[in-house]
């Protein structure tokens, strides 16, 4: 079976995603398909969460499964899925605590000779994500090195002068 997921975020609701997603496939699979679709950089930390109806957190997941939180290659999505989790928070900027709400929309037949997961609809640009290409880490570097030249510390490639 395909679950098909619709990807927002409250911050920017211009921006939303459709996901189908193979029922076998991990949370790990799904995450670097999304970061993969968002262009973010996939070094930066994230989270996985089911959520309640209100969208409150409860069960976590991670890449190495610290503090005793779960495994993302560890659970399949269609385990969610039958365990009635039919929401999740995914968490992509875990310093600022910024998260995407993921919705099931719906259960699909696997259509013939398709690869998953695969985007099946997108509106907007995504969020920036904090680590690649964010003005805050340049910003932090300008306010700390305001007068620094890198000419200064650069060598020649010509002869002795």
């Amino acid at each position: 079976m395909i679950a098909r997921f619709k990807l927002s975020f409250p911050e920017k609701p211009e921006f939303k995603r459709e996901y189908d997603v193979d029922a076998e496939q991990t949370l790990y699979d799904f995450h670097r398909f999304v970061q993969n679709d968002l262009d973010y950089d996939e070094s930066q930390p994230v989270l996985f969460f089911t959520a309640s109806e209100q969208w409150s957190a409860e069960r976590r997941f991670s890449l190495l499964g610290i503090d005793g939180t779960e495994l993302m290659d560890e659970v399949t999505m269609g385990s969610l899925v039958r365990a009635h989790h039919h929401r999740l928070l995914y968490t992509f900027d875990v310093i600022h605590h910024r998260s995407f709400m993921v919705e099931l929309r719906e259960m699909l037949e696997p259509a013939a000779r398709t690869r998953y997961p695969r985007v099946a609809s997108e509106s907007g640009d995504p969020p920036m994500q904090i680590g690649r290409s964010s003005s805050i880490f340049s910003s932090i570097f300008d306010q700390a090195m305001p007068d620094f030249d890198a000419s200064v510390y650069s060598t020649s490639s010509g002869g002795d002068e």
